[in-house]
């Protein structure tokens, strides 16, 4: 920026450089040094022209690298955090967390449900026993009725049902058969035939609950494995014989129903298949799409087995179930929503004719309502699973002692790296319970007053499921890996029920499944130019700020890899075109291809559970550290 030569007069005088060069007397070239230039400036002017300059060699350093690796520019300011000193700690009772979302009645109410589940069952289960054996458990408590059926209708009775499952993860009373029964007979049985139900397909129900007899929930099958709902074959065809009802019919291997947990004990199921009406003029029947069908499992034609042994937990009857030509009463049909009703014509015929309550006919979404509410108790159930290990946990380390030097020792939990993970783990476990508690307040309300459900509960729903299960299993193994040889010990709780948070992640939707959904929605929201356009300008905005490090930064990490995910689904379509691939095989082909689509799911479910919790509970120490473990964990490659 400054010239190695200058001209400078032999004779200096004092209006030197006030005069044009062609009026200096007696010039002569020299080399003169950087130095002697800037002595000539005042001293405001140097340190001006030094920071200008290194201002400038920064930005062009960074913008360059961020460009390179698709990153914010690092700016000085773009690292500075906000000191949580002066905030409260999520659950302290000046919290606006624990007054919002009633902490301490919470406390009250698990309390007296373990109470009530204790005084019916004396004995701590057997993850193992006979399921014959086991399965009475359950029914002991239908009749000692530990939950009536308000429980999963009212606003104030679901927060018992919630509740309910979080008793029987803690270390107490742990029962993880028990709590999957639970969750299959309440919520998926009870739950589909009060929501789907008539008026008396409800009173038969509550009949049923004071005899003790159990349900089960039949939708996933063989050849659709966990895109069970998307794809099913099971048929239930109308038919006028016997005065009119369905035969329900497995019509190959893939479509028998599997994995139905209480599948054997259970007395009664509800179970999805494909409504068909016979039409005169088409020459096979109409395929009316799925619905939901009481059946007694004691059925004629109805076939189940036992999926075989697992390597734990198999006090859980596990089956796999079949139908040949099974034949249902026409009131079978869970009626609340639609029908097929008998309809006499003046030549004296009679056709079956399908009619429903609203514009249109039950969407999945309200047939398989439940499967919701099951991804709530499932993420909670794991985080209160995780509660009970780290306050295990955290007791052993407090007591065991360890040597740091030859004259010292210290607990175990005040070394940095136990003192971390166990503070990272509370930190993580506050945050998911605090946001799963307001979207089970946000879900008990819409069923009381028999809402739809909106698509953004849903969205949260499915970003609690992902999130909590992933963080639960994460939070155990580096517990498991940190405590020493205490987790090798029968007494610790780092045996095999520890498989259950597996089970948590496959049940009522697989993981990978919804990160696909949560992906996809996105996607289709910026499948627009005007969208794109935005998009791109909120990335730009943040990339030339820095991104400071704020809650801003988790939104940022997800419209950059959004992005990048938009750009390489665009490019691997054209391919796909070019190579002659139709455009329903191309986009399917460029979505399997995508490797961002779960990076994306993760950003965007992190920034969601983030933005919620602060957003209706206010920021907090713990909000304040969850956003730091979110953006080391978002800006590392998920995997």
């Amino acid at each position: 920026a400054f010239p190695k030569t200058i001209y400078r007069p032999a004779a200096m005088d004092e209006q030197w450089m006030l005069r044009e060069p062609s009026a200096w007397p007696g010039l002569e070239a020299e080399e003169a040094p950087l130095s002697t230039v800037l002595a000539l400036l005042p001293i405001w002017a140097c340190f001006a022209v030094a920071f200008s300059t290194f201002v400038t060699a920064f930005a062009i350093i960074a913008s360059t690298q961020a460009l390179l690796y698709w990153e914010t520019i690092h700016w000085p300011w773009s690292r500075l955090k906000r000191d949580p000193k002066e905030l409260p700690a999520m659950w302290d009772p000046s919290s606006l967390a624990a007054s919002k979302l009633q902490y301490d009645s919470l406390q009250r109410r698990e309390e007296n449900l373990m109470k009530r589940f204790l005084s019916i069952t004396c004995n701590k289960a057997d993850e193992n026993a006979p399921w014959p054996e086991h399965s009475e458990q359950l029914r002991a408590l239908l009749r000692g009725g530990y939950l009536n059926l308000d429980s999963i209708t009212s606003s104030d009775g679901m927060l018992d049902f919630f509740a309910s499952h979080r008793v029987l993860a803690h270390q107490e009373c742990l029962s993880c058969c028990l709590g999957i029964r639970m969750t299959v007979h309440y919520n998926l049985f009870c739950g589909t035939v009060l929501a789907l139900g008539n008026d008396q397909q409800r009173r038969w129900l509550e009949q049923s609950q004071k005899l003790g007899q159990l349900g089960c929930f039949m939708l996933t099958e063989v050849g659709a494995g966990v895109l069970s709902g998307l794809i099913v074959e099971t048929t239930a065809t109308w038919s006028w014989e016997n005065g009119g009802g369905f035969y329900l019919h497995t019509p190959s291997v893939s479509a028998e129903k599997t994995w139905i947990s209480q599948g054997l004990a259970a007395d009664w199921g509800v179970v999805v298949a494909n409504l068909q009406l016979e039409t005169e003029k088409a020459e096979k029947a109409e395929n009316l799409g799925p619905h939901v069908f009481l059946v007694d499992m004691t059925s004629t034609g109805l076939h189940r087995e036992s999926m075989g042994e697992k390597t734990t937990f198999n006090a859980l009857d596990n089956a796999r179930v079949s139908f040949d030509q099974v034949w249902l009463p026409p009131d079978a049909l869970l009626s609340k929503l639609c029908n097929v009703r008998p309809r006499a014509f003046p030549d004296g015929s009679w056709k079956a004719e399908y009619t429903f309550a609203g514009q249109r006919p039950p969407s999945f979404v309200q047939i398989a309502q439940r499967l919701l509410s099951g991804r709530l108790c499932i993420s909670d159930s794991a985080i209160a699973y995780v509660e009970g290990v780290l306050r295990v946990t955290r007791k052993y380390a407090e007591s065991r002692m360890v040597w740091v030097d030859k004259e010292r020792k210290m607990p175990l939990a005040e070394l940095p790296y136990m003192k971390k993970v166990l503070h990272s783990v509370e930190v993580g476990l506050n945050v998911h319970k605090a946001f799963l508690l307001i979207l089970q307040k946000e879900f008990a309300e819409a069923i009381e007053s028999s809402q739809d459900l909106s698509r953004a509960l849903v969205t949260r729903i499915a970003a609690a499921k992902v999130e909590a299960v992933e963080f639960a299993i994460k939070s155990l193994a580096l517990m498991r890996r940190d405590v020493g040889s205490f987790s090798l010990m029968a007494s610790s709780p780092f045996g095999s029920n520890n498989d259950i948070l597996l089970c948590c992640r496959f049940a009522e939707g697989d993981s990978r499944v919804l990160q696909q959904m949560l992906t996809r929605d996105l996607v289709k929201k910026h499948s627009k130019f005007p969208a794109v356009a935005r998009l791109l300008w909120r990335v730009l905005k943040a990339w030339l700020s820095g991104a400071l490090h704020s809650p801003a930064k988790l939104q940022y990490l997800r419209d950059q890899q959004l992005l990048r995910l938009l750009w390489d689904l665009a490019r691997e379509y054209r391919k796909c075109l070019q190579k002659g691939m139709t455009k329903a095989e191309a986009e399917t082909e460029a979505w399997i291809q995508a490797e961002l689509v779960y990076d994306v799911a993760k950003t965007h479910a992190q920034q969601l559970i983030h933005s919620t919790v602060e957003q209706q509970c206010g920021r907090s120490k713990d909000t304040l550290r969850f956003m730091d473990m979110c953006i080391s964990d978002c800006e590392a490659r998920h995997v």
